[in-house]
């Protein structure tokens, strides 16, 4: 129900002219009595409007602030639903990223000792590797070493026997050549 300015305006001007003239009578005709009462009940009646139209003004302000209050809880309750929710939502939304974060540090500390351990596995065949190699190194100088000493005991035979076909050789050519000096002498001499 909103209450027009006017008739609260009207009211007001009505209870402060019937009051005055109701003084102005007492004061010059006092003998005017139901005069004076006629004011008295004009002013009450007044009175009684100017005080209904200002109560119902303040019934029309507060019911628009009971409105505005009624919007603003309405407004803060879904405000707060809608935080509530988002903020629901991050939580749930952290706890997943955390226990992923988890699985993959679990993961990790499982793919890091499957390194090491494979690393281990490496580094044991590494040195196994080394150590045949080594091993065959080793074979291999020795069989070197004893075909060497067993090319110089030939090669000392072989030289051995070089000398002495080389030694036969040169006592045929000897032979020979003396022969054929002999040979040729008698054919000189003759």
């Amino acid at each position: 129900m909103n209450i027009k300015k006017s008739n609260l305006t009207f009211s007001a001007v009505g209870f402060v002219a019937s009051i005055l003239i109701m003084f102005y009578l007492i004061m010059n005709a006092h003998e005017m009595i139901q005069l004076i009462i006629v004011f008295g009940i004009i002013a009450l009646a007044d009175t009684y409007f100017l005080v209904d139209s200002i109560v119902k003004k303040i019934d029309e302000i507060s019911e628009a602030t009971m409105d505005k209050q009624t919007e603003l809880v309405k407004v803060e309750k879904g405000i707060y639903s809608v935080a509530k929710r988002e903020e629901a939502a991050n939580v749930k939304q952290n706890n997943a990223l955390v226990a992923q974060i988890r699985e993959l540090q679990e993961e990790n500390k499982r793919l890091n000792a499957e390194l090491i351990e494979q690393q281990k596995l490496c580094t044991k065949i590494l040195i196994k590797k080394s150590q045949e190699n080594s091993n065959r190194a080793l074979n291999s100088s020795d069989r070197i070493s004893k075909l060497l000493v067993q090319l110089n005991g030939s090669s000392s035979s072989t030289s051995k026997e070089t000398l002495e076909v080389l030694e036969e050789i040169n006592k045929t050519l000897d032979t020979y050549y003396n022969d054929s000096n002999d040979n040729v002498r008698r054919m000189r001499a003759n």
